[in-house]
C-alpha cells in the first residue's frame, strides 16, 4: 500500500503500477516503509488551552524547545509538558479570526507577526521574559524613522509645504489626506513629516522632523532648454536637484534633492537638454512644490502587511493591501531598519514583484534562494552565495503559475511545499540544478487530491526510528490528511487521521507532533493540548497510578480504558472526574477517546483480463506483526485470540488466514479495529478467483 489512498479515479486504472500498490480507504493508519501499515499514533493529553489556539515553536536543542501558543487577546510560552511557562494578555492585537492567516517569523530573541488587521507586532526574549510591542522601527537622523515608503498617489500630484521647519501647512495638487493619515508620516524630497491633523481632501498640517531640503531661486544667463520636472545638477559639486519652475529667461526656481548645500554660483548648471552658467544663488522662503514625495508603506491609512519572513538576515514583508505586490527587505542584520539609502548590498530593499499592481504576494520561503508565492505563481530571485539578496540582486524569475493558498509554504529537503489556491493540492517547488530553469513545480497529491479539503496548515514530522517523514495537511473540518513522504519513492501515499471533534493547530517541537483538540466533553466545548505518542491507542490519553485516581477533564463522560495494550472496556465517569464500574482487580490504567482504523483494499486485477466484475475474494492471508485484535470484513480472523476487549490480550506476531464470503461486482477486502491497541500489518496476499 506504498501508493497510500487513491481517489475514485485511479481506482480503474488498471495500466498504473500507483493502482497495484495503493488502497480505496486508509482512515486512521499510518503507512510504513515496506508497504504495509499500522495504526497511527494516538494523543497524549497535556494541559487545557483557552479557547481555539495557534501552536508555533521556538529554539533548538535540549533544553531550549518552547511551545508557542497564539489564541484570542492572549500569548503563552509552554513547556513541552504543556505547562504555562508566560502568558501575555494585554496589548495582544489578534483575535480569533486572525490565528488563520497570520503570519509568524521567529529569530533569535525576536518573533514577528503580521497581519492585514494589525500592526506588525515584534516579540522580543530579554532576561528570560517575553515583552510584545508594535514593532518599533529603527531611529534615523532628527527624529526620522526608518520604516518602509512608497508612493501610492500618480506621479503627476504634487505637494507643497508651507515652510522648511517645524508645524507647516500641507497641499496637494489632488485628493489624498485621510483622517486615517493623523499620526503617519509623509516625505518631501527624502525628509519625514508627521501628519497632526488634516482639514480637506487636499490640505492637512505636519511637523518637520529637521528641516526641508532647500529650494532655490538661481539668476541664470539663459533658463531656455530647461523644463519643470528635469533633474539637474552642478557641474562642478555635483549637486542634484529637479526644476520645480521656470519664473522668467534668466532665472530658475530648483529643488534640492541630495542635501542642504546650494549650488557654487561659480560653477554651471547641468541639465537633460541645456547648461547654462549661474550668477546668484539664493534660498526660496518657502518650498516649491514637489512630485518627488511618499508616504509610508505601512500605516492605519494604508494598511498592514499579511505576509512576513525572514531570509538571510533580513525581515520581509509582504502582502500590502494597497500595493499588493510590492514587498520590502529589511538592512542586513537589523530587522527594524527599512531605510533604502544608497542603495548599498546591505540596504533595505522595496520593490514591485511581478508586472500587474494587483498580483497579491502571499507567502514568502526561505531556501538557498527566495521564494515568493503570489495569486499568479511562485518567483523566486537567483540568489548565489557570492551574490546573496541584495539591492543589486533582485532580479525576479517566474517559476510556474500555481497560486499559493492560506497555509505557509514548509520547507522539505526537497525544496518548499505549499497548498494550490484553486485546487487545494499539495504541491512541492523542486530545485532542478539546471541554470536556465532553477525550479520546476510537481504534485505530492495527485494520487490522493480528493483527501486535501481546504487546507489551514501543514506540518513535517522528520523521519524517526519508527516512520518516514510525515507531512500534515490540516483540513478545515478537523482532519488530517497525513502523507507519507520518502525520499526517491515512486509514490507519496496518503492517509486521512480523523478524531472525536477535531484538531485546530499542528506543530512539530524537538521532532513530536503538537496539536490543540477540540473535543465536546459533556456537552462542553473544550480545548486542550495534546502530543501525538506512537504508544497511545487512543486520543487525549491520561495514566492514572489507580484505577481511583480522578481524570477531572472527563467527567460525567464516557470514556476507553486500557490495561496497557489491552482495552478494558468503555466505562462512565462520574462528576467528581472517578471511573465507575471497573473491576477492582485492575491496577494503573489508561483512559482516552476511542478512534477506530479502516483500511480497504482496491479490487483486484484478473492478471489476463484486467479489472472484470463478479470476482471472488477465495482467501486472505494477513500477515500481522505484534498487534492484538482486529476484523477482516467484520469478523475475527481464524486462529486469533484475544481479539476482543474484556480482558488481558498478549499482541500476537503471524499469519492470519481469512475466507470472504460471496461474490460482488468489484470485491474489495476491508480490515478494521474498533477497540484501540497495537495493530500492524505487514502484508495482505489474497487468492481470487473469477
Amino acid at each position: 500500500m506504498a501508493a497510500g489512498e487513491l481517489a475514485e479515479d485511479f481506482l480503474m486504472r488498471t495500466d498504473i503500477q500507483a493502482r497495484n500498490e495503493g488502497a480505496r480507504r486508509l482512515r486512521n493508519a499510518q503507512l510504513l516503509a515496506g508497504g504495509g501499515f499500522r495504526r497511527r499514533w494516538g494523543t497524549v493529553d497535556l494541559a487545557a488551552v483557552s479557547g481555539p489556539s495557534r501552536l508555533e515553536t521556538y529554539g533548538i536543542g535540549d533544553g531550549d524547545v518552547r511551545l508557542l501558543v497564539f489564541g484570542a487577546g492572549r500569548f503563552e510560552v509552554r513547556g513541552l509538558d504543556g505547562a504555562v511557562q508566560q502568558a501575555i494578555t494585554s496589548s495582544v492585537p489578534w483575535t480569533e479570526a486572525d490565528l488563520a492567516t497570520m503570519q509568524v517569523a521567529v529569530e533569535d530573541g525576536k518573533i514577528v507577526v503580521a497581519s492585514n488587521n494589525f500592526w506588525p507586532c515584534l516579540l522580543t526574549l530579554a532576561s528570560g521574559a517575553w515583552s510584545i510591542a508594535d514593532l518599533p522601527f529603527s531611529a534615523g537622523i532628527n527624529g526620522a524613522r526608518l520604516q518602509p515608503y512608497w508612493r501610492f498617489v500618480e506621479r503627476g500630484v504634487s505637494l507643497t509645504p508651507s515652510g522648511y521647519t517645524g508645524s507647516v501647512a500641507l497641499a496637494t495638487s489632488a485628493a489624498f489626506f485621510t483622517a486615517q493619515h493623523i499620526g503617519s508620516r509623509i516625505r518631501y524630497t527624502g525628509v519625514e513629516i508627521e501628519i497632526t491633523a488634516v482639514s480637506t481632501a487636499t490640505a492637512a498640517t505636519g511637523t518637520v522632523f529637521g528641516s526641508l531640503k532647500p529650494t532655490l531661486t538661481l539668476t541664470v544667463t539663459s533658463s531656455a532648454g530647461f523644463s519643470v520636472g528635469q533633474e539637474v545638477q552642478g557641474e562642478d559639486t555635483q549637486i542634484r536637484g529637479v526644476v520645480s519652475a521656470v519664473p522668467s529667461g534668466t532665472s530658475l526656481t530648483v529643488q534640492l534633492i541630495d542635501g542642504f548645500t546650494p549650488f557654487d554660483a561659480a560653477e554651471k548648471l547641468v541639465g537633460p537638454t541645456a547648461k547654462t552658467a549661474m550668477s546668484a544663488i539664493a534660498t526660496a522662503p518657502t518650498p516649491a512644490a514637489t512630485t518627488d514625495w511618499d508616504e509610508a508603506l505601512i500605516s492605519s491609512a494604508r494598511g498592514y502587511p499579511g505576509a512576513c519572513a525572514l531570509h538571510r538576515n533580513r525581515l520581509l514583508f509582504g502582502d500590502f493591501p494597497s500595493a499588493q505586490n510590492v514587498m520590502a527587505a529589511s538592512a542586513t542584520g537589523d530587522i527594524q531598519d527599512f531605510s533604502t539609502g544608497t542603495g548599498l548590498e546591505t540596504d533595505a530593499i522595496i520593490d514591485r514583484v511581478g508586472r500587474e499592481s494587483s498580483i497579491g504576494l502571499r507567502h514568502f520561503g526561505s531556501t538557498e534562494q527566495l521564494l515568493m508565492f503570489t495569486e499568479a505563481g511562485p518567483y523566486y530571485v537567483p540568489e548565489q552565495v557570492s551574490a546573496p539578496l541584495s539591492p543589486t540582486n533582485f532580479e525576479l524569475l517566474k517559476i510556474g503559475p500555481e497560486a499559493a493558498s492560506t497555509p505557509q509554504p514548509l520547507l522539505v529537503s526537497e525544496g518548499m511545499a505549499f497548498v494550490e489556491r484553486d485546487s487545494g493540492r499539495l504541491m512541492v517547488c523542486l530545485p532542478t540544478g539546471n541554470v536556465r530553469r532553477s525550479w520546476e513545480i510537481g504534485d505530492l497529491s495527485e494520487l490522493a487530491f480528493h483527501l486535501m479539503g481546504v487546507p489551514v496548515e501543514v506540518e513535517l514530522v522528520a523521519a524517526g526510528t519508527e516512520s518516514d517523514r510525515l507531512v500534515n495537511v490540516l483540513r478545515d473540518d478537523g482532519q488530517v490528511a497525513v502523507l507519507s513522504y520518502r525520499r526517491n519513492a515512486q509514490f507519496s501515499g496518503w492517509a486521512l487521521w480523523t478524531t472525536t471533534g477535531r484538531w485546530r493547530s499542528l506543530v512539530v517541537a524537538d521532532g513530536a507532533l503538537y496539536a490543540v483538540a477540540e473535543r465536546v466533553i459533556n456537552g462542553i466545548t473544550v480545548y486542550r493540548l495534546e502530543r501525538f505518542d506512537n504508544g497511545a491507542w487512543a486520543d487525549g490519553m491520561r495514566s492514572l497510578p489507580s484505577q481511583a485516581t480522578p481524570v477531572p477533564i472527563y467527567a460525567n463522560h464516557t470514556v476507553g480504558v486500557w490495561d496497557g495494550p489491552a482495552k478494558i472496556g468503555e466505562f462512565a465517569v462520574n462528576g467528581s472526574g472517578v471511573i465507575q464500574g471497573l473491576d477492582d482487580s485492575f491496577g494503573a490504567v489508561q483512559v482516552g477517546l476511542d478512534f477506530n482504523v479502516i483500511v480497504e483494499t482496491v479490487p483486484p486485477v484478473d492478471q489476463q483480463r484486467g479489472l472484470r466484475p463478479n470476482m471472488k475474494i477465495t482467501r486472505a492471508d494477513i500477515d500481522v506483526i505484534n498487534s492484538v485484535g482486529f476484523k477482516v470484513e467484520g469478523r475475527d480472523p481464524s486462529g486469533w485470540s484475544g481479539a476482543t476487549i474484556g480482558g488481558a490480550v498478549t499482541p500476537q506476531t503471524g499469519v492470519r488466514r481469512f475466507r470472504p464470503l460471496g461474490r460482488r461486482k468489484y470485491p474489495t477486502l476491508t480490515i478494521t479495529q474498533d477497540v484501540g491497541g497495537p495493530l500492524e500489518i505487514r502484508s495482505i496476499t489474497m487468492e481470487v478467483s473469477s
